[in-house]
């Protein structure tokens, strides 16, 4: 073969070569799903429905269901967990690659016009005579041994992969009671708006009727003017209700990843309490977090994360073997006003392989050092394992306490609301009929705004109850 010929080979190789790196990264590089467009723009007020991201125009009814779902594919702080988990995936098929040998081609080409003397010219141009020197190369070389070393990267970086999906199955599972609670603190809101405007009703209705027996001359004007008081009460307690319904949608619409930072208010469901959920011993819940609990998962995946960290540090005191390979040519062409002299091929070859060992001795005891860092670093995740592990126990027992006298008060809240709502129905009557004070009527619609308010509010908390023992064993995620 000619050395014309070895050069286009070579070039050709190297051409193809370049072909197959560009369609690896084309073909490798990560794709996701871009943020909304709307959070590119430096106004609000000009950006256009199109490039916001809102409550689908179709979604006639928000269930607790449909924000979870809706939350789970638009919630950023939860998106960025999944990124996470991408690339701890990347970081573990990264360590495989140390298996494999490492494989490059070159080429060079250098024109010599000065050449020193010292190397055997002139060190000026004579007469145009110049040589330029060509080398092409493919070279390979293949670790076969590093004391484990790569194993043990490889099995750290698996189980932080595992820690990764982990968080993020925990991040899901934080974000859906965080998106209970605040679905939940909507319509606490809503319906302390109806309970305050049924306040409101009532108030205005005996002050419209005091007025006219006032103008009779049957009550004193003090009558009227205790109305107008609970009137204005009941106002300003809507004011503030519909402000706090304003403010948890607000919320709700920020965990739900909408850039309009809303949700409309016309599409929540009436709210009704939620069946018995949670009936089991409270050792079932226990054995149920301490096996499900993706956080506490991760912690696990760290400890062994670590643990192979230091075998690595191990290996670092055994000796590395390589094979190597390198195969192309070298050539010096000599010419003269351009014209150069070329030799065979067979002449320009240069092909060698061999194996290398090499073993450290001694490097100044940064090895030992390096291997008490990997064992105190063991120690502290086995430590944060154990801080973990009895935080969940304890998270599961006091939720469980808390959901048991949530369901006790809600009974009681109950039967309480349908005493105060027959009591304040009579004490109406009564003085309607002129046998009982507006005081007593006034404390009768007190309680009952209270009783209901409190019922409500159990409602809620029970609800809420039940989302944290959810959480807090590790269901739902």
């Amino acid at each position: 073969m000619s050395v014309e010929n070895a050069d286009r080979t070579i070039f050709s190789f190297a051409r193809c070569a370049v072909a197959v790196a560009v369609t690896v990264l084309l073909g490798g590089c990560y794709s996701y799903a871009p943020p909304p467009l709307a959070v590119s723009q430096d106004t609000f007020t000009t950006s256009p429905k199109s490039v916001q991201k809102t409550l689908p125009a179709d979604c006639r009814e928000l269930t607790l269901a449909k924000v979870r779902e809706i939350a789970v594919a638009n919630n950023p702080g939860y998106l960025a967990t999944r990124h996470a988990m991408a690339a701890a995936s990347a970081r573990f098929y990264q360590s495989l690659s140390a298996y494999l040998p490492t494989i490059s081609a070159s080429y060079d080409i250098t024109e010599h016009k000065y050449t020193p003397e010292s190397r055997g010219g002139e060190g000026r141009d004579h007469g145009g005579h110049r040589w330029s020197q060509k080398t092409g190369m493919i070279t390979g070389r293949w670790t076969v041994f590093n004391g484990l070393m790569r194993t043990m990267d490889m099995l750290a970086s698996l189980h932080g992969k595992r820690g990764e999906e982990a968080l993020n199955r925990d991040a899901k599972r934080l974000l859906v009671r965080t998106l209970t609670i605040a679905y939940n603190n909507v319509l606490l809101a809503r319906e302390n708006i109806r309970i305050a405007e049924a306040d409101e009703t009532f108030n205005t209705q005996l002050r419209d009727e005091a007025k006219l027996k006032f103008d009779a001359g049957a009550v004193p004007l003090s009558d009227v003017l205790n109305f107008d008081i609970r009137v204005n009460n009941a106002r300003t307690t809507v004011i503030t209700e519909k402000y706090n319904f304003f403010t948890a949608r607000s919320v709700l619409a920020e965990l739900m990843g909408f850039t309009n930072g809303i949700v409309p208010a016309d599409v929540f469901p009436p709210l009704k309490p939620g069946a018995e959920e949670f009936s089991l011993d409270v050792g079932v819940y226990l054995d149920t977090a301490l096996r499900n609990r993706p956080d506490l998962k991760a912690f696990r995946e760290s400890v062994e994360s670590a643990k192979y960290n230091v075998y690595a540090r191990w290996g670092a005191f055994a000796p590395t073997i390589d094979l190597f390979m390198s195969w192309g040519y070298q050539r010096n062409d000599p010419g003269y006003s351009g014209r150069y002299q070329y030799r065979p091929r067979t002449q320009d070859r240069d092909f060698s392989y061999g194996v290398e060992a090499n073993w450290v001795l001694f490097n100044g005891g940064a090895r030992i050092a390096r291997l008490r860092e990997a064992q105190a670093m063991l120690a502290e995740e086995k430590e944060r394992l154990t801080e973990k592990w009895i935080g969940v126990v304890t998270e599961v027992r006091q939720a469980y306490a808390d959901l048991k006298r949530r369901i006790e008060q809600v009974a009681i809240y109950k039967e309480t609301l349908d005493f105060v709502k027959k009591n304040r129905t009579l004490v109406e009557e009564s003085y309607k009929a002129g046998n009982t004070s507006i005081t007593r009527l006034n404390e009768a619609q007190r309680d009952l705004v209270t009783a209901d308010s409190n019922y409500v509010r159990s409602v809620i908390d029970l609800e809420n109850s039940k989302a944290s023992l959810a959480a807090a064993i590790g269901v739902g995620d």
